[in-house]
């Protein structure tokens, strides 16, 4: 059974990173999966957030933004670090590049394949920003899943890796929600 599902693993892999590829992909995808290129847009959220916080501080609304940038925050640093230091270096799991042959890789990477922590982070700050915002749904989770897919382009994980990831990254994020809701009161 195993081996079953590590096929398909690899099957969607290929199809993803083999039969999506083309000339415009190939430029655009690096640039959404690279982190550097997103801290000016999460520069600028948080800033926002921050700036509402103050501008409305005297409101149950302020303490909503300031609750926001602490639940992102919290939960991005907690969830990261421990995905680094425990899931990826437990599992072990090689990357795509270094356990395939023929693999269109795009962009380096650092540690374990499994999760993906870019799904995971980006997960993570969809649920939250999703529970604040409700009317944006649909813009968190179409960069969240964008970064999730592009990490499979870009030849740096597998398909099970980045659903591991958007999985413990939504857990992670209702969980931070659970908890802040009880301090909101």
């Amino acid at each position: 059974m195993i081996d079953h599902l590590y096929n398909i693993d690899v099957w969607l892999f290929y199809a993803i990173n083999h039969g999506f590829s083309n000339d415009v992909f190939d430029l655009l995808i690096p640039i959404i999966t690279t982190t550097k290129w997103w801290y000016p847009v999460y520069t600028i959220g948080v800033g926002w957030l921050l700036f509402m916080s103050w501008r409305q501080r005297h409101t149950v609304e302020g303490r909503r933004y300031l609750w926001c940038v602490a639940l992102l925050l919290l939960s991005v640093a907690i969830l990261d670090q421990a995905s680094h230091r425990l899931l990826k270096e437990v599992i072990q799991r090689e990357r795509p590049y270094q356990a395939l042959g023929l693999v269109h890789q795009l962009v380096g990477s650092g540690g374990g394949s499994f999760p993906s922590n870019h799904a995971m982070n980006n997960a993570a700050v969809a649920v939250i920003l999703s529970w604040f915002f409700p009317r944006t749904w649909v813009i968190f989770w179409a960069v969240a899943i964008s970064i999730a897919f592009s990490r499979i382009y870009c030849g740096v994980h597998y398909p099970s890796d980045v659903l591991g990831g958007l999985v413990i990254g939504a857990i992670g994020g209702w969980a931070a929600i659970a908890i802040a809701r009880r301090w909101m009161r």
